[in-house]
């Protein structure tokens, strides 16, 4: 339940650093451009969420194809919910990453 609080707040600030692509506009991307964006949002939040854990263990970046695996997830989810962001894909990716 605390990532999800943790996440839907992280959500509202890096999402406007990163900027935020509407689903329709992350399809758009070229995989460079969406790997490029995803690594940016995620690896930073997931490094965060390391330290809250006080865990050895980091799911997003001590994972080689961590970007191609959350790109794909990304795209998945926009497909599912076409009023969404990529962000919030993101986030949803994340969650499911570091509670299993």
């Amino acid at each position: 339940m605390f990532f999800i609080a943790f996440a839907g707040s992280i959500h509202l600030h890096a999402a406007s650093l990163f900027g935020d692509h509407t689903c329709a506009r992350w399809a758009t991307l070229s995989e460079a451009d969406q790997k490029a964006w995803a690594n940016a949002f995620i690896a930073p939040l997931s490094l965060t969420f390391k330290g809250l854990r006080k865990s050895n263990v980091d799911k997003y970046n001590d994972n080689p194809n961590a970007s191609l695996q959350a790109t794909e997830s990304i795209n998945a989810y926009c497909k599912a919910h076409p009023d969404q962001t990529a962000a919030h894909g993101a986030a949803a990716y994340l969650s499911q990453l570091i509670n299993n």
